[in-house]
């Protein structure tokens, strides 16, 4: 890319050597575009910014479909990143709305120099969740569900279930990834017993598919007919990939209750200046009406204030409102606490003056975090569930 140097002269040479590199993928790569083209027979057009990338640099793409009319007004776009002689995989997940869909992927220092392929995978689909109610009765018509997304959107609504008593919330549109909690109507506490799925997350088969080649670093010596000529990647089977993120352990208590610190706090929830409430080895927390009456109780200064026209309640901390946070994704103050204190393994609690987050209310912060994996018991009910959403426009590949 031109831009990034200084001098006309070695604008010129950086030119060359793009022409170059896309001269020999185009001679090389001609059977692989033969097999692309039997992938792709409604018209997916996928354009990217350059064939050759440094490290830093942004790499865009923008995704077409000419006939999403007759093919779908909403689908997803799945780019699977592969480097073509190591073979390790990154994979990013994309809205495609009316046809269409530009976005960009900043290269990351870590990320390792040569060639790689950007295949680009349609469905029709769009995100959504089903899923069964195990417990439901006969008199169960509606299920309430609120859904938070790290963006602090949330979506507070009911679906409906059928004779089989299963669901769907269909055409949810939010980036990274989401909490979700499900309820009965009208019932003070959670007894659900759920399952669910995402069938963007689930195997799929592909009904357009194309690749692109590119260059990250200077690898001249990596574009040999062994490298690219021999390269084929099959969508069948196809799986979206989820990655956890890094935490890390700061926390004076029992030994179950730090390894379950170590496993799900994270960045500045992991700071050992706050109150850390158990709920994996006392059954304190479990025997509680609610978490409202719990926490007032537990931490001094703390109140609860109800809200005359709605009856929502919502925490104060010395006159200021509480940031809530499930799983620490942040709820709004209208979003209702639907879960049991049985189902809590481990409750933060930050005092006024805490920063979580930029924008933070000035009354402290309460983290909520729910019993998952090895930590769940036979007992406990399971209505709360992450889900991952779409990439963000402006992301980072590393």
């Amino acid at each position: 890319m031109a831009f990034f140097f200084k001098t006309g002269q070695m604008k010129i040479q950086k030119q060359r050597y793009e022409n170059a590199v896309l001269t020999v993928l185009c001679t090389l790569l001609l059977p692989c575009f033969n097999f692309l083209q039997a992938q792709n027979s409604i018209g997916l057009v996928v354009e990217v910014n350059s064939t050759s990338f440094a490290k830093g640099d942004s790499l865009s793409f923008e995704a077409t479909l000419p006939g999403y009319k007759t093919v779908a007004k909403t689908a997803t776009l799945q780019l699977w990143a592969e480097n073509v002689k190591t073979g390790k995989k990154w994979t990013f997940r994309y809205p495609l709305i009316n046809g269409y869909i530009h976005a960009q992927l900043k290269i990351d220092s870590s990320l390792e120099e040569g060639v790689y392929a950007l295949n680009f995978l349609l469905q029709k689909s769009f995100f959504a969740v089903k899923g069964k109610v195990s417990n439901a009765g006969k008199k169960d018509k509606l299920i309430n569900y609120a859904m938070i997304s790290k963006s602090r959107q949330s979506i507070i609504d009911m679906a409906e279930l059928n004779d089989e008593k299963e669901f769907a919330v269909r055409n949810l549109l939010f980036q990274d990834s989401a909490f979700i909690i499900f309820s009965r109507p009208g019932k003070k506490n959670n007894d659900l017993e759920i399952k669910i799925e995402t069938p963007l997350d689930s195997a799929f088969t592909p009904v357009a598919s194309v690749t692109k080649f590119i260059v990250i670093g200077d690898t001249t010596a990596a574009l040999t007919a062994t490298d690219t000529s021999a390269y084929l990647f099959t969508a069948a089977g196809a799986k979206y990939k989820i990655i956890m993120p890094e935490v890390v352990l700061r926390t004076k208590s029992n030994k179950r209750l730090q390894d379950f610190d170590s496993e799900n706090s994270t960045g500045s929830f992991s700071g050992s200046d706050a109150l850390v409430l158990d709920g994996l080895s006392s059954e304190e927390m479990a025997n509680a009406p609610d978490l409202y009456l719990y926490l007032t109780q537990k931490v001094g200064g703390l109140r609860v204030e109800t809200d005359n026209e709605t009856g929502n309640r919502s925490f104060k901390w010395r006159g200021q409102p509480t940031e809530i946070y499930i799983n620490e994704i942040r709820l709004d103050a209208e979003t209702p606490l639907w879960i049991n204190p049985a189902d809590v393994a481990m409750i933060k609690v930050f005092r006024p003056g805490t920063v979580l987050m930029a924008d933070a209310a000035g009354g402290g912060a309460i983290a909520i975090y729910t019993k998952t994996g090895a930590y769940r018991q036979a007992g406990n009910r399971n209505y709360s569930f992450y889900i991952l959403g779409y990439t963000g426009q402006e992301a980072v590949w590393k």
